[in-house]
């Protein structure tokens, strides 16, 4: 009966002890009215039962629970404090939104400049080196059947330079995208741009594809009227919402997301698309500016001169293939490449033998066309792509200043950056040790600067790998040497 007791006082939530004499005599008629009823070997085999239930109680093992002590909170100096996100405002859609020009972006790149967010250098940031990690399929360094520096640069364009299968293989994603997405945004336009051959294969191809498909929504879609941080949440619930209708349909297949920059968006794998029948690794955004702009300025530089799209994309390939162009990890886009491939293109040949390759680019941010010659009347360059290719790691090398100077293809100066350009000052983890940051200047957008999303670990990966390739360069190494994809090192040095 006591086992009994304790079991009722124990199901009523309360101590057999604190009860009142009561609320006792109630258990006990309670327990008496349940008992009399039964025979005696079915009291037997509750007492047996109650019985083998203390022992096994008995025989497990008793665990001593330790107090949980309350750790102090770190003083208000040590927390980690991220920068102020920067919020994207919506780009009304616009028709044949390839070809976009400074005078078409004015009125909303405006508001993109007054609501991005300074460089903070109040606080340090950790940034965690990365470690290698095992594969199943390791990365393998290209391979050329030509031989000599200039054959192999020739021959790696050939597979990287878009071309009408892979314009056409984009052409084919977009059209998926448009009809997955038809039920839910009717009046959507979606656009893909490449401005490199996606079917040519490279390292990293996962981590910084080729190809940006742009979902253009109107206005009444995105409500603009809105806060900056309310269309910032709800671009980002947009692009959600793609992502899901494209990746349950089979379809596409998701990999990962990147809603930290300037424009969110996320990377997928597309189906299988073009004569090679292989997937394509593409970047989803919706009302994203950069793919177009950096399209129109490709396309501008190619008509110009060859030699200046040759020299873009072996500059980009480079970066993808050495790590140092993946954006969500800290580094540089391609899109900050290709700028840094056209400044070079405008001052890094002033001498007085040979003129710049390409003339300043306000006049296409005016006009939306480049002037065909020079206006200082210098004879043109007459190096090669392949030696144009060397000269990048030259210049960028022993040439540039990385503190006083800022990359403007705009005006094609070798001057420090304006004073309406925020400058990036990189932060050690040390939280004391301080360095200036690059400072690119967006063409589209003159107060933005490209380079404020570096960080000190970004900065010193950037200026080893451009010292690495100046001494290939310097020793006349192979493409492929120059090429080797970079891996992680095993174990950080230090721990």
């Amino acid at each position: 009966m006591q086992v009994n007791l304790s079991m009722f006082s124990a199901a009523f939530g309360c101590n057999g002890s604190n009860l009142d004499v009561r609320s006792k005599c109630i258990m006990l008629a309670a327990v008496l009215a349940a008992v009399l009823p039964l025979d005696i070997h079915h009291l037997l085999c509750v007492l047996v039962g109650a019985f083998g239930y203390m022992v096994l109680q008995m025989l497990q093992p008793s665990v001593q629970h330790r107090s949980k002590k309350c750790s102090p909170k770190p003083e208000a100096t040590s927390k980690k404090i991220v920068p102020a996100e920067k919020r994207v405002p919506w780009r009304p859609s616009t028709s044949g939104g390839k070809h976009l020009t400074l005078a078409e972006d004015q009125k909303w790149s405006s508001l993109r400049s007054s609501t991005r967010a300074q460089p903070s250098g109040s606080a340090a940031v950790v940034v965690k080196p990365e470690i290698r990690k095992p594969s199943a399929v390791p990365v393998q360094a290209p391979t050329f059947v030509a031989e000599g520096w200039d054959a192999e640069v020739q021959e790696l364009l050939q597979k990287i330079t878009p071309n009408a299968e892979s314009r056409a293989a984009v052409d084919t994603i977009s059209r998926m995208v448009t009809c997955h997405l038809k039920q839910l945004f009717p009046n959507a336009t979606v656009d893909g741009f490449a401005t490199s051959n996606p079917l040519g294969g490279a390292a990293f191809g996962v981590a910084v594809p080729e190809v940006d498909i742009v979902v253009a929504l109107d206005s009444k879609t995105c409500c603009t009227n809105r806060s900056n941080q309310d269309v910032s949440k709800q671009q980002k619930a947009l692009i959600r919402t793609c992502t899901d209708r494209l990746v349950s349909n089979g379809a596409f297949k998701f990999r990962r997301s990147a809603f930290r920059g300037f424009e969110p968006k996320v990377t997928l794998i597309s189906p299988v698309v073009g004569k090679s029948q292989a997937t394509m690794p593409i970047n989803l955004s919706v009302n994203a500016a950069s793919p177009a702009r950096c399209a129109a300025i490709f396309e501008a530089c190619s008509q110009l001169d060859f030699r200046a799209q040759a020299l873009i994309l072996l500059v980009r390939r480079w970066a993808k293939d050495r790590g140092v162009s993946h954006a969500a990890k800290g580094h540089l886009s391609p899109y900050c490449w290709m700028l840094l491939a056209i400044y070079y293109l405008q001052v890094g040949l002033d001498s007085a033998e040979e003129g710049p390759v390409l003339p300043a680019l306000a006049p296409f941010a005016k006009a939306g066309h480049l002037p065909k010659t020079s206006e200082d009347g210098r004879p043109a360059c007459k190096k090669s792509a392949a030696e144009l290719f060397k000269g990048f790691f030259q210049f960028y090398h022993q040439s540039f200043n990385w503190r006083n100077e800022a990359v403007s293809v705009l005006l094609s100066q070798r001057l420090p950056p304006d004073a309406s350009l925020p400058i990036s000052i990189l932060l050690h983890d040390d939280g004391k040790t301080t360095q200036v940051g690059l400072s690119i200047e967006d063409p589209f957008e003159r107060r933005t600067n490209l380079g404020d999303c570096m960080n000190w670990l970004t900065m010193s990966r950037l200026k080893e790998e451009l010292s690495r390739s100046y001494e290939l360069c310097g020793r006349a190494a192979s493409l492929a040497e120059l090429l080797q994809p970079w891996t992680p090192p095993e174990q950080v040095q230090g721990n």
